[in-house]
């Protein structure tokens, strides 16, 4: 879905998160596909000519949003929503004092402040 709002390519009508490389309708730069293992990616840009790559592999890699990435998903794509982190606690607990604490801390400005900082732009913080 990255490569088709980049317009690199155009997918059949309504696959959506399901896609793969049958679902491409349109190539209009004629690129090849080349589906790999996620984590073999940062191994394989010396290879490639581009490489769409979790962020998890990027940082693990040591690559830079800001330095290495040409495009990112938007923090309000389907994708982006999909994969998020949550916070999830045993039925009866919502409200536990301790668990609403850490809600508050994990949606603060320090928090929000520290990914962008640590993680930039490969971890979005959505709250």
């Amino acid at each position: 879905m990255l490569l088709e709002t980049q317009g690199i390519i155009k997918l059949k009508e309504g696959v959506g998160l399901k896609a793969t490389k049958l679902d491409i309708a349109e190539s209009p730069l004629n690129i090849e596909i080349v589906e790999m293992e996620a984590a073999q990616l940062p191994g394989a840009l010396s290879s490639v000519d581009m490489a769409v790559i979790n962020g998890n592999y990027a940082i693990g890699a040591g690559l830079s949003v800001s330095k290495n990435a040409v495009a990112t998903e938007d923090a309000n794509s389907d994708a982006a929503k999909l994969y998020a982190n949550i916070l999830v606690v045993k039925e009866g607990n919502e409200n536990n004092e301790a668990v609403q604490a850490l809600v508050k801390a994990l949606k603060s400005e320090k928090v929000r402040d520290f990914m962008n900082e640590k993680y930039d732009g490969a971890v979005v913080p959505l709250f």
